[in-house]
């Protein structure tokens, strides 16, 4: 009878160990992929807002550029679609800080940051 207890406490805790190993993995997986969404978010914004300082520096349209192909890899489709929409319609001045706003909230929501009242934002030189 000793012997069958001590194989049952064995197999709980290999099986419970087994589990918590799961779940380790499965969450450092979950924050690596935060992580490289946050990096990627942050160089694209970075490279956004270099070439609206300076649209005639040809280095600014290339960063921009990579991190915008970087952004179709990693960003939610939602956040795709709202860089999209701000790339179409940025000729229009007057609607220009209302795409840009929506593109930044989109980041935002990705990346389980929530916000109640987010300000209309515009990019300054």
């Amino acid at each position: 009878m000793n012997f069958y207890i001590s194989l049952l406490g064995a197999l709980t805790a290999i099986i419970v160990s087994l589990i918590g190993a799961w779940f380790a993995i499965r969450n450092s997986i979950v924050l690596e992929s935060r992580k490289l969404k946050e990096d990627h978010y942050v160089k694209y914004i970075e490279s956004l807002h270099n070439l609206a300082s300076d649209n005639n520096k040809i280095e600014y349209v290339k960063n921009y550029t990579f991190a915008r192909d970087k952004m179709f890899i990693v960003a939610h489709e939602n956040v795709v679609n709202k860089m999209l929409d701000y790339e179409n319609n940025i000729k229009s001045l007057e609607k220009h800080d209302l795409y840009l706003t929506e593109l930044i909230k989109a980041i935002r929501k990705d990346l389980k940051i929530t916000d109640k009242k987010f300000p209309l934002i515009y990019l300054k030189k």
